[in-house]
């Protein structure tokens, strides 16, 4: 999701209304969790490594990124995951499915 797809989204909802703020923040925690999975790979750290260094089970970690799990996360592991996979944190609010494009242009290049 890009600043424009975000401001548009925003816009488009009351705020007010619980359900379409749900709506909203789901979708952005989605994105955020695929986005911190693929940083991740991109960092060339592996899951276990990353949850020790996130002060996480490595289920719970498996959890936070799998795309049709529970997309929850804690702030704190949100900040730390960005320090410890790059350190642009834009990264993680673009269109997670573009940033897979990454992954799997870099996976091509190891080949």
């Amino acid at each position: 999701m890009n600043k424009s797809e975000f401001n548009t989204l925003i816009k488009s909802i009351d705020i007010y209304n619980p359900n379409e703020y749900n709506k909203v923040v789901t979708v952005l925690k989605h994105n955020i969790c695929q986005n911190m999975r693929i940083a991740r790979k991109l960092s060339n750290i592996n899951a276990d490594s990353a949850a020790l260094f996130l002060n996480l089970e490595p289920q719970s970690l498996r959890r936070i990124e799998a795309e049709g799990d529970r997309d929850d996360i804690s702030t704190k592991v949100f900040i730390m995951a960005v320090m410890l996979y790059n350190p642009d944190a834009n990264f993680y609010f673009q269109n997670w499915k573009e940033n897979e494009l990454l992954l799997k242009e870099k996976e091509e290049i190891n080949i």
